[in-house]
């Protein structure tokens, strides 16, 4: 039988408590950094993510603007201070929003300045940016290509006009074309984003999408089935959204056979194409956050990290330097560290995972999962991992795991 923990022990493990930034960072690691930029051109009904919509405050962007970059140059300097006269070094940078495209030529200069010169990025090993087809140019791409910029993430979303409208997108398919075209011309690695599940869609115009980007060079496909959180624009008036399923199994089975392999749950690339920053997530490693709403995670004492979740809170906090966190039992951890894992294609490494978290969890986590039907979960080598056909019901196994938390 499984053991069950104790709830009174588990309350005194993990809580949420308002602290100081002086957290106790390893010095020996390296990290990934997520910088959140809070601005957009205007909100798409779908999204939950956290931006301040400039078609809201066109008088007052350049200031925010202004306000937001100051306030990051503060917190950066307020994590570098702990390392005692050296540069934080990075592994992986990922700046997403929002969209970060929207910013000027004179804005990414001063932020590539700062991270640049706050940050160790002598081994920094994958940093993308988060680009939007409407905002983003040439100028934004030459500027990056100069720094240390590698990757770009693009929201295609869709490569139907139809599609695009629903969405509330502010781009058509021949800019979202010719956006992935320049891209690629610069050299950059690409991830194209795309989205299943949108009403009226068929399994033809997936295709349609999927084979259009991949004509165009792309190595690096994200699919994301559709949801509607309920305070958003489209989550209010909650219309009939289509089955997922298909969609998902249809980019299983279609991007296999041209070259990309299913990596994670939700992300397919040609081999040694996958996001690194993505992965530092499900392998739970350390992640170091900037700007509004950003998290961050420090994997020695299990530290997960908010900063203020608007614009607006997140510069007052700058002056007391403070955050919202939660710090995860050692079992926490490890239920965790098992959910993230099967996120993936290698799966949880039995071995591995039994060193860092205790025998015992270890086999509750394999009892939990031989429960499973073997179609969905494989057994072999030391490893347990998702099939395909697993990862398509991904969420009903992780609440099986998330039963051993408590």
């Amino acid at each position: 039988m499984i053991k069950r923990h104790d709830e009174q022990d588990e309350q005194k493990e993990a809580q949420l408590y308002r602290h100081p930034f002086a957290l106790s960072l390893p010095f020996s690691s390296s990290f990934s950094l997520y910088l959140h930029v809070p601005f957009c051109l205007s909100k798409c009904g779908y999204c939950s993510f956290y931006s301040e919509p400039i078609d809201e405050i066109p008088f007052f962007f350049e200031a925010s603007t202004d306000a937001w970059l100051e306030a990051l140059i503060q917190e950066a300097k307020n994590i570098a201070s702990h390392w005692r006269g050296r540069r934080p070094p990075l592994r992986t940078l990922y700046i997403g929003g929002g969209t970060p495209s929207l910013l000027s030529l004179p804005v990414w200069g001063r932020l590539i300045h700062l991270l640049d010169n706050t940050f160790d990025l002598s081994e920094l090993e994958e940093a993308t940016i988060e680009a939007n087809p409407c905002s983003l140019t040439e100028e934004h791409l030459s500027i990056w290509r100069d720094s240390f910029v590698t990757r770009v993430s693009l929201g295609i979303q869709s490569l139907q006009n139809d599609e695009l409208a629903w969405l509330g997108r502010q781009h058509d398919e021949a800019t979202a074309l010719l956006a992935l075209d320049k891209t690629l011309a610069y050299g950059f690695d690409v991830s194209a984003d795309l989205i299943f599940g949108i009403p009226h869609q068929t399994l033809r115009t997936w295709r349609d999408s999927l084979q259009r980007v991949l004509d165009s060079g792309v190595e690096h496909v994200s699919a994301y089935q559709l949801t509607l959180e309920p305070d958003t624009p489209l989550g209010k008036i909650t219309p009939s959204l289509s089955d997922g399923y298909s969609f998902y199994r249809f980019a299983q089975w279609y991007l296999p056979r041209k070259g990309l392999e299913q990596y994670e749950i939700a992300s397919f690339s040609r081999p040694s194409k996958e996001c690194r920053h993505n992965l530092a997530y499900w392998r739970q490693e350390n992640v170091l956050a900037l700007g509004p709403s950003a998290w961050g995670y420090l994997t020695k004492e299990g530290l997960r990290y908010r900063n203020a979740p608007t614009l607006k809170e997140y510069i007052t906090s700058m002056t007391t330097q403070s955050s919202l966190s939660e710090r995860l039992g050692e079992r926490s951890r490890g239920v965790e560290a098992a959910i993230l894992a099967l996120r993936t294609r290698w799966g949880i490494d039995v071995a591995s995972f039994a060193a860092r978290f205790g025998h015992e969890l270890a086999e509750e986590v394999s009892a939990v999962l031989k429960e499973i039907p073997q179609r969905l979960v494989s057994f072999e080598k030391g490893h347990i991992h998702l099939t395909p056909a697993g990862m398509r019901v991904g969420n009903a196994i992780w609440i099986e795991l998330l039963e051993l938390d408590f």
